[in-house]
Parts: C-alpha cells; sequence; structure tokens
C-alpha cells in the first residue's frame, strides 16, 4: 500500500513545486510592476511641477512683456500730444509777439 499512496504523493509534490515557481514568478512581477508604477508617480508629479513652473513664468513674462508694451506706447502718445501742445503754445507766443 506504501508504493500506491508514494506516487500519488509524489506527483502532488511535484505541483506543489510547480505552483510555488509559479507564485513566486508572479510575485516577482508583480514587485517589478509596483517598482515601475512608483517610479511613473514620481516622474509624473516631476514633471507636472516643470510643467506648471514653465506656465507660470510664461504668463509672468507676457504680463511683463505686455506691461512694457503697453506703458511705451502710453509715453509715445503722451509725448506725441505734448510735442503738439508745446507747437500750439509757441506758435500762439508767436501771435502774440507779432502783435505787440
Amino acid at each position: 500500500m506504501n508504493a500506491i499512496i508514494d506516487p500519488n504523493f509524489r506527483e502532488l509534490q511535484l505541483k506543489d513545486e510547480e505552483m510555488r515557481i509559479d507564485l513566486a514568478k508572479t510575485q516577482g512581477e508583480l514587485a517589478v510592476i509596483r517598482h515601475n508604477s512608483a517610479r511613473n508617480d514620481k516622474q509624473t508629479i516631476w514633471q507636472f511641477v516643470i510643467f506648471t513652473m514653465t506656465m507660470l513664468i510664461a504668463v509672468v513674462a507676457c504680463l511683463i512683456g505686455t506691461s512694457v508694451f503697453q506703458t511705451d506706447a502710453l509715453r509715445r502718445e503722451m509725448n506725441a500730444r505734448f510735442d503738439h501742445v508745446n507747437q500750439r503754445i509757441d506758435s500762439l507766443e508767436k501771435s502774440i509777439d507779432e502783435l505787440k
């Protein structure tokens, strides 16, 4: 009877060993996936931070550039008006001097 049970037991041992090997492979693959997932999460977070900083810098640069442009345009317009007013004053002074 011992000889009959032995082959069945050996077969079960082989199946058990195969299942343990498969389980170890699966656990190893799962560990690799978890490691890669954590690394990808960190990379995604850094990419988001860098993207946010880049967009912030771009917005600030646009605001500064727009402000400089607007200020320069207003300065040129006001200078042109002042020049025109000065010319009018000069011409009025000449007219008054001629009348005297």
